[in-house]
């Protein structure tokens, strides 16, 4: 009786007659693997290949001779002949049998590495690869990393620092499971946008690093559908609205008169079908849970452009029949759609050379974290947090001990300037240096109002902190971590959630969260990690449900850096009739020179104007002032909190392209005015400012041993009725002065030494 062939020789024998290519895959591999058990007799067999690879006779700059087809099934037969002799059948039979296994796969690769394959066809690709038993998926490790980084390209990013980093931590089961909440043209072949990209990657570096830190065991990202990025291309072709990218080439006054009747098309506008269906399957999922619908453009949340704020992010409170609830979810994505052609990222991009870019628009429907407390839900409390720290109000403060904002309920009163309120302000690596030391600083600089969504009139609400306690009272979820008791001058933390407010005034100061809670650790930790691991600052989005030792991420992006200027010295012996102002609080390091315009808003006059529309009328001409004077060759002074989203009486109300072309910003507080300006660090402003290179001060005029040379300021000439005739009303309010005219010749010099908190505005002369 003839003896048997091994396994491995009738397969190979079988593929010889009926898959050739795929033969010869194989012998390459099985060429690899021989030359990693060190076979003497492979390394020899790749030489002589490289030999009859090339020839003297042709030149390195000429391509190497073909070797004809007979050669290389010669070069496989003789790969498995070496085998057959150096290892036993058994082994040899049990490799080809695996890599035969791994072909299976090759339809994962192929698909995502194909430009254009629909994402219908890649979802399934990757659905039938995730649905394999486990011991079916055992590829190597070079093909799970190519399939990972072609997946990471196909739905995230080109971007190579991104690959490199996030395919040592993301798993093909990931994308299956992120597939499965992804919603977009069937035939489409969009991403999902940088905020998506920026939150998937740190959730999967800090999921890994979970064995390592003890404080990190609770934390979470809450359930995210996603949208692709041609949605919008998808919606503006379903609604013939195809002529709306063009618009962002427009002259920016007339994309900012025009676009408050385009977001009423858009809104007026429906998604496709396709779409639709998908939406309705992720509401399913959800249930009647809120919901904040999140921009993801492709340009969001990169290195130098954050576009923080630029784009809309909306809450759905999610309530009613299903119906109802979709019409409201489709209402909200549309309108975040409009967005991208609207005035303040379109100048944003013009500034950056991005217009020509064609901008695409994800979204992220994400579930509001949080809990029900009687009609309201809100979370406990959330926040912005950030590893480098500009602005420190102690000298024991470093920049690497970063900074958090913290407010109760939604995080909207942390990352805007909103109203007379404030988050509480703490540095992850100093928690117990805090801005306000006595209790009537704390309660004076407090959170007063805390955003929550109505779950009755199904709409995004404010109201004070003490009406919300008093209403709903023990059902806040973790209330006494959160809120003291002012008494008699004095700041108490009550001993349980129930609070006793006979006499007393409750106050937003999270005491015994930030003494005593996981909270501290838990962001610190957070930051050192994604820093460590991406090699840049970051800025993170969290929130707490109520469970104090569970924290949810929302986001992660780089944080924005301010241009590197070194150490700044402030000159002595400057005459007192050319120093225009100092400063000594929250100053970092600049030197800004040569300004030939201060725009300087007087803040009595402001504070004076009779009606609403006549202060929204200053920060109209601050705009119009911003698109006219020489870029960086000027800069904006004024009363309060500029860009302030609330009460306009607090400070001039502009968006980032009211005031983009600014060398410095200055808020001027007087005591007269009981004011203070709240530090604007970590809020979508402040980085509109440091991603447009314009320093930011603020000023205390009436401190003891300050200089504010008003008369300067009120008493120069104003060139704002030749700048803007028609703003001739307001020369009282608004004053533009042309330094060189003003003061002989001479510019505006401003040096900001941080070290030292130490800034020095003068009047210099060549």
């Amino acid at each position: 009786m003839p003896h048997a062939k091994p396994e491995w020789q009738v397969i190979v024998d079988l593929l010889r007659d009926t898959n050739p290519a795929l033969l010869n895959r194989i012998g390459r591999k099985m060429m690899n693997y021989l030359f990693k058990r060190n076979i003497t007799q492979i390394e020899q067999l790749m030489k002589r290949l490289e030999s009859s690879s090339t020839d003297l006779e042709y030149s390195e700059n000429q391509p190497i001779p073909k070797l004809n087809q007979s050669l290389l099934e010669q070069i496989v037969e003789e790969v498995f002949r070496i085998a057959a002799q150096e290892i036993k059948d058994e082994e040899i039979s049990a490799m080809v049998t695996q890599w035969l296994k791994h072909e299976q796969f090759r339809f994962l690769t192929m698909a995502a590495e194909k430009r254009d394959i629909p994402l219908a066809e890649i979802s399934e690709a990757v659905h039938r690869f995730a649905r394999m038993p486990e011991s079916a998926r055992k590829l190597s490790s070079e093909e799970r990393t190519l399939a990972r980084a072609a997946l990471i390209r196909r739905f995230f990013s080109d971007d190579l620092d991104y690959i490199n980093v996030i395919k040592n931590y993301a798993t093909v089961e990931d994308f299956s499971g992120m597939l499965s909440r992804t919603v977009g043209p069937p035939q489409g072949n969009g991403k999902l946008g940088g905020k998506a990209a920026g939150l998937f990657r740190a959730e999967k570096i800090l999921m890994a690093a979970k064995k390592d830190y003890i404080s990190l065991r609770n934390l979470a990202v809450p359930k995210t559908w996603f949208v692709t990025s041609d949605g919008i291309l998808d919606f503006l072709h379903f609604n013939a609205l195809e002529e709306m990218p063009s618009i962002k080439y427009r002259d920016p006054a007339e994309i900012r008169q025009e676009f408050p009747f385009l977001e009423q098309i858009f809104k007026n506008s429906s998604l496709s079908p396709e779409m639709i269906a998908g939406l309705a399957m992720a509401l399913d999922d959800f249930g009647d849970k809120p919901l904040i619908v999140r921009s993801s453009s492709l340009l969001e949340d990169t290195l130098g452009a954050a576009f923080a704020g630029k784009y809309k992010s909306l809450f759905v409170a999610n309530q009613g029949t299903k119906k109802e609830r979709l019409e409201a979810l489709v209402d909200a994505i549309v309108e975040v759609y409009a967005s991208v052609f609207g005035p303040d990222p379109i100048e944003y991009r013009r500034e950056r050379g991005l217009l020509d870019f064609n901008e695409e628009m994800g979204i992220l429907i994400q579930e509001v974290v949080g809990r029900r407390c009687g009609k309201y839900y809100l979370p406990a409390y959330a926040g912005v947090a950030f590893s480098s720290n500009e602005f420190r109000w102690s000298p024991r403060i470093k920049r690497s001990d970063g900074i958090i904002r913290l407010v109760a309920g939604l995080g909207t009163r942390a990352v805007d300037r909103v109203g007379d309120d404030y988050p509480v302000l703490v540095s992850p690596g100093q928690p117990g240096l805090r801005v306000n030391a006595s209790p009537d600083e704390v309660l004076r600089y407090s959170q007063h109002n805390v955003d929550v969504i109505n779950l009755e009139t199904r709409r995004f609400e404010t109201m004070t902190a003490e009406q919300l306690v008093a209403e709903v009272g023990p059902e806040l979820p973790a209330l006494s971590q959160i809120v003291s008791v002012y008494r008699d001058g004095e700041l108490a933390s009550p001993t349980s959630n129930m609070i006793d407010l006979a006499g007393g005034t409750p106050v937003v100061t999270f005491a015994k969260l930030l003494a005593h809670g996981p909270f501290i650790p838990q962001v610190r930790d957070m930051l050192k990690i994604l820093q460590q691991a991406l090699g840049w600052p970051v800025d993170i989005e969290f929130a707490c449900d109520g469970d104090i030792h569970k924290l949810y991420l929302l986001q992660c992006r780089p944080q924005s850096q301010a241009g590197g200027t070194g150490s700044v010295e402030v000159p002595k012996n400057v005459a007192n009739a050319d120093r225009l102002f100092t400063a000594n609080r929250y100053i970092t390091n600049a030197l800004v020179k040569g300004i030939e315009y201060v725009v300087y808003v007087d803040p009595d006059a402001y504070d004076d104007l009779p009606t609403m529309e006549d202060l929204a009328q200053v920060g109209r001409i601050v705009g119009e002032l911003n698109a006219k004077l020489p870029r960086q060759r000027f800069i904006l002074m004024g009363p309060g909190r500029w860009g302030s989203r609330g009460d306009i009486k607090l400070g001039v109300r502009v968006g980032y392209s009211d005031i983009n072309n600014t060398a410095m910003l200055i808020e001027v507080a007087r005591k007269k005015k009981d004011y203070v300006p709240e530090l604007s660090f970590g809020t979508h402003f402040f980085q509109d400012l440091v991603e447009a290179n314009i320093r930011y001060l603020p000023l205390y005029p009436d401190e003891q041993d300050a200089v504010f040379n008003e008369a300067f300021f009120r008493d120069a000439p104003n060139a704002l009725r030749k700048l803007l005739p028609a703003a001739r009303r307001f020369e009282h309010v608004v004053r533009v002065i042309h330094v060189p005219k003003a003061a002989g010749g001479a510019t505006v010099a401003v040096y900001m030494d941080g070290e030292h908190e130490q800034a020095l505005a003068v009047l210099e002369r060549e």
